[in-house]
């Protein structure tokens, strides 16, 4: 368990921000959408960590800077500061919550429980609730990313009017790429599961 927030770690995935942030505008995304793509991206990072350490532990420990495995409480609130500040613009927009649809209440929602999960990110606050509750609290970390993935598909494509772009493409491979790596991880789980019992069974 890591209990601490390195600078250096947030110094590299807000330098990682900014990059995602620049690429997306370059490819005529605009601020807003493209901010909005960067944080999907961090949240996307952060879900993928868990499955990559079930499936291939040896490898990633001899990654430096303890990779991935200390960088999800970095990546998980610089997606919480950039789903903000999305959320601002779009209000901004708006001109209020008045003109707001469906996929941007579901949006709100989503970012209420990215800033629960975030405020409940360090390690003073971890130590507090006990490990245990942390875990169970952040397992419905899967729960915000469908959420966000639905708000995400239903702007990309299933509003009338948006231009064709890689970058909705781009949402789709991720979160399909969640849902394998996910998936994958589970049934690595239950094969170790079964072959202890069939070792048991022998002693």
């Amino acid at each position: 368990m890591d209990f601490s927030n390195r600078f250096r770690n947030h110094l590299v995935v807000a330098i990682l921000s900014a990059a995602l942030i620049c690429i997306f505008g370059f490819s005529g995304a605009g601020l807003n959408r493209s901010v909005a793509a960067a944080s999907f991206t961090l949240l996307f990072l952060v879900l993928i960590i868990g499955p990559i350490m079930k499936l291939w532990r040896p490898i990633v420990d001899h990654l430096p800077w303890e990779m991935p495995w200390s960088w999800r409480g970095e990546l998980g609130i610089w997606f919480f500061l950039l789903s903000l500040v999305h959320a601002g613009l779009v209000i901004y927009d708006r001109q209020g919550l008045g003109t707001l649809r469906l996929a941007d209440y579901i949006g709100l929602v989503a970012l209420f429980w990215a800033l629960v999960l975030t405020a409940t990110s360090f390690g003073g606050v971890i130590k507090f609730i006990g490990v245990k509750s942390w875990k169970w609290l952040h397992s419905f970390a899967y729960v915000l990313f469908y959420l966000v993935g639905f708000h995400t598909i239903n702007h990309a494509f299933l509003r009338t009017g948006r231009p064709d772009s890689w970058i909705h493409w781009s949402y789709l491979v991720m979160i399909a790429l969640v849902i394998v790596l996910q998936a994958a991880a589970f049934s690595k789980e239950v094969a170790a599961y079964r072959k202890g019992l069939k070792g048991d069974r022998h002693v």
